[in-house]
């Protein structure tokens, strides 16, 4: 999929290879409090990016993506992709 980042109006590139395609995964954000009374479950979530080429995680806050299929999205709106059909992850 591809995400778009509400508060700067553009796609998210990815901060390692420049890949456009990710994976959405729910992230706890384990605190040592938290874990120490045995109550990680009661951490906050993140959404996570996960970069489908290189496998990098990218880790937002708040709600400000959204999520898009490929066939969604413009070619012309999506940054320059220097590695374009460079293999991707499965």
């Amino acid at each position: 999929m591809h995400v778009f980042v509400k508060p700067i109006n553009r796609f998210l590139a990815c901060q390692v290879c420049a890949g456009l395609l990710f994976v959405q995964r729910e992230i706890k954000m384990t605190t040592t409090g938290m874990t120490f009374f045995d109550l990680d479950w009661a951490n906050k979530s993140a959404d996570g990016a996960i970069c489908r080429r290189c496998g990098f995680v990218h880790t937002f806050l708040g709600g400000g993506l959204q999520w898009l299929a490929p066939d969604q999205v413009k070619a012309d709106d999506l940054p320059e992709d220097p590695l374009a059909g460079a293999a991707e992850l499965p």
